[in-house]
């Protein structure tokens, strides 16, 4: 009797698994064939850039060379004037000036009339020097500040009266100018004595006898 073979029946592949593979190839189609060809894309354009001047155009004395070299207008900075032509008595007599004007604001003296009276009287002298006006006397500022010294003295210190008053008497005899030996010595000392005065009426009026 003949021999049968039965071979096993093949499975069909699943239509979802062909469907994927069709989308694949489908989509690889599409982007080779509808991609842009590099050759079409604009060219980034050039950073612009400054052209270079002219050599001759930076030499020195050119107009380029002179608005380079020229400072921003002067009210842009504010630089106070100097004081290197200053005499030795303006010179001094300002530093002195914050030292009275800190003096008068103390609180126990800045509300008494007379002290505030004189020390806008001292500040208004010393302005015309602190511009470094050549024509500004130094009179004015030096009178002043032993009148202001004056006015504390009045105030709280009753055992500086002495000295307050020979303070003021000496500021009267100033000519104000600064330019004979004479006047340089009388002014050196009259300072000096202003700021011996000014340095004890640091110190409370209690501690000083």
């Amino acid at each position: 009797m003949a021999e049968l073979r039965i071979q096993p029946k093949k499975s069909a592949p699943s239509p979802w698994l062909l469907v994927a593979l069709a989308v694949v190839v489908l989509a690889a189609a599409a982007y080779f064939f509808l991609r842009p060809d590099p050759a079409d894309e604009p060219a980034p354009a050039p950073a612009a850039t400054s052209a270079p001047a002219p050599a001759d155009s930076l030499a020195p004395g050119s107009p380029a060379a002179a608005a380079r070299a020229t400072p921003p207008p002067g009210d842009s900075i504010e630089t106070s004037p100097p004081l290197g032509n200053a005499s030795p008595a303006r010179i001094r007599l300002l530093e002195l000036g914050p030292q009275l004007t800190q003096l008068a604001d103390r609180t126990d003296l800045r509300d008494d009339a007379t002290i505030r009276e004189q020390r806008d009287n001292f500040t208004s002298a010393t302005s015309r020097l602190e511009d470094n006006d050549p024509a500004a006397s130094l009179r004015p500022g030096l009178v002043a500040a032993a009148n202001l010294l004056l006015a504390v003295q009045q105030k709280g210190y009753p055992n500086l009266e002495t000295e307050a008053n020979a303070l003021t008497l000496q500021a009267s005899e100033l000519s104000g100018r600064d330019a004979t030996p004479t006047e340089q010595t009388q002014n050196r000392t009259y300072l000096a004595q202003v700021a011996s005065l000014l340095n004890t009426m640091s110190y409370p009026a209690k501690d000083v006898l």
